[in-house]
């Protein structure tokens, strides 16, 4: 086989990667014209390390709750969907056109390399922007080669330039369907693909180049060392190749931007190794300190089966200044409060009506609460907040609130050292009867609670989760998508039902530093 035909298959792995596994993963949409995203490079959301991308949709499926809500349609949709076929497509023909000798098996090839997934949050949040980062031998010769043929092409041009150690390294654009385009650069045994040419250019004619976002792939496609390790190094993963996968999560992309107010808590990290699935946690001793994180008076105040539950490790002082920019009054109100907080999720409620709790200090002023409670929660056009005592000692505050979705009616409660808020009303009543000793907690089936730090229950959740969706889906204007969803999505929440709650234990705490934690998943009897 000559260079020319070498180029090409090296250009034709560059997308195969990207656009199968980029897809298989989370998916994305180029809106069109070519525009800036507003991303950091630099600090990715999350990252997959992996021996093999073509085997991790698989092997997510070993998990027996995984296999029986995802199924192996899991697997079949992401083979066979629309843009893998596109791009397979655009390659066949590239390939056809310059009379190569490559088909289909070169995306199985590339596939079954390791890399290293970088994803970024999108303005609506999800996981949708990638960059994905291989070592292979040979890459700049082959690009080089490849890169003379491209240029050729309709569909591949040459987008820019980048210096990598010196050297001027061209990023190429490939638009392989309708509103689909993706970038590549090589340098030495380093590839870096990127999902979305407004990763790397912006301006008005979106051909301006981000020099920080450029440094970012520069350093990607550094020689070995410590430049292409600053991914791993934010997450605390060890160089070298991992023997299966390991997927690391931000907390601030799980807590939707949250995470500042709980920085004790990094991230959370996923491995799969030996056929078997483990969970971990990034935990910064030195902002533990702040607040501790033993949630023993946590679970027993709250009412059992939730359907989901987690407890953070609260930094109060982290949000004074929130609340003095709310109120200047409100500064105070963090120093009223000591450890860590839960939110859960309640079958018989809502999605966006979590029950919330946290425990403040002896001697804490019920008039500051109370401030904060009618400065945030509703309007005042349509009443007063409502202060009324509850039995056992409890006061609550209370005020309609109209929304989008109708009048709620906003409810906090202190009873004793306690401090519990709901948009729900009847949550916060529940959870004061568990405070009565008149209805059961959660703690009741945990045997250590201090260090539980989430609760899961498939069979709540299932009924969550299908209240959502059927109250997003009304058969009489949505007939198609509700039928899609009584077809697929039912069987999967009745399968979600058979399983057990689980609560997630804390093994241990770093002592110094920042450090992963091992999180045991632990059935709990029904």
């Amino acid at each position: 086989m000559d260079k020319k035909k070498l180029g090409i298959i090296a250009a034709g792995a560059a997308v195969c990667v990207a656009g199968v596994v980029g897809y298989a993963a989370f998916g994305w949409k180029w809106m069109g014209r070519t525009t800036g995203l507003n991303l950091r490079l630099a600090s990715p959301d999350a990252l997959i390390v992996t021996k093999s991308l073509s085997s991790l949709p698989r092997d997510l499926l070993t998990i027996p709750l995984a296999r029986d809500v995802l199924r192996e349609d899991f697997v079949f949709y992401y083979e066979q969907h629309q843009d893998r076929l596109g791009l397979s497509g655009t390659l066949r023909r590239i390939a056809y056109e310059h009379q190569l000798g490559w088909g289909d098996q070169l995306i199985k090839m590339v596939l079954d390399e390791p890399a290293e997934v970088a994803l970024w949050r999108d303005g609506d949040g999800t996981l949708k922007h990638f960059a994905i980062a291989v070592s292979r031998n040979s890459f700049t010769r082959l690009l080089e080669e490849g890169g003379k043929v491209a240029l050729k092409d309709s569909q591949m041009t040459r987008a820019g330039e980048i210096r990598v150690d010196g050297d001027a390294v061209p990023v190429f654009a490939l638009a392989y369907a309708y509103q689909r385009t993706m970038l590549f650069a090589a340098h030495g045994k380093r590839m870096v693909i990127l999902s979305h040419p407004g990763m790397l250019f912006g301006g008005e004619d979106g051909k301006t180049l981000n020099s920080d976002n450029a440094d970012a792939v520069i350093n990607m496609l550094a020689a070995e060392g410590k430049k292409n390790a600053s991914f791993r190094d934010q997450f605390q993963l060890a160089p070298g190749a991992v023997d299966g996968h390991s997927v690391a999560v931000k907390a601030d992309y799980l807590s939707f931007g949250y995470q500042p107010f709980f920085g004790g808590l990094a991230a959370m990290r996923f491995d799969f190794k030996k056929g078997q699935w483990s969970t971990s946690a990034l935990m910064d001793a030195a902002k533990l300190q702040a607040g501790g994180y033993d949630n023993g008076a946590l679970w027993p105040a709250l009412p059992h089966n939730p359907a989901a539950c987690f407890a953070l490790p609260a930094d109060w002082a982290a949000m004074q200044p929130v609340l003095g920019n709310i109120d200047s009054a409100l500064e105070g109100v963090a120093t009223q409060f000591a450890g860590p907080a839960a939110v859960c999720w309640y079958g018989s409620s809502r999605l966006y009506s979590p029950l919330v709790i946290a425990t403040r200090k002896k001697g804490s002023s019920d008039e500051l609460l109370a401030r904060l409670f009618d400065t945030a929660v509703g309007d005042s056009r349509r009443g007063d907040v409502k202060k009324t005592a509850g039995k056992g000692g409890a006061t609550l505050w209370q005020r309609s609130a109209a929304t989008p979705l109708g009048a709620q009616l906003p409810t906090m409660a202190i009873a004793g050292d306690t401090v519990l808020f709901s948009p729900d009303a009847a949550l916060v009543e529940r959870a004061l009867a568990v405070g009565r000793k008149q209805a059961p907690a959660i703690a009741d089936r945990l045997a250590d609670s201090s260090r539980t730090v989430g609760l899961i229950a498939p069979s709540a959740l299932s009924e969550l989760i299908r209240k959502e969706t059927f109250d997003a889906l009304p058969s009489s204007r949505e007939p198609v998508l509700r039928a899609a969803a009584d077809v697929h999505l039912v069987p999967r929440l009745e399968a979600l039902k058979k399983y057990p709650p689980y609560r997630l234990v804390l093994k241990s705490l770093p002592r110094s530093g920042a450090s992963w934690q091992p999180v045991e998943w632990q059935a709990l009897e029904r």
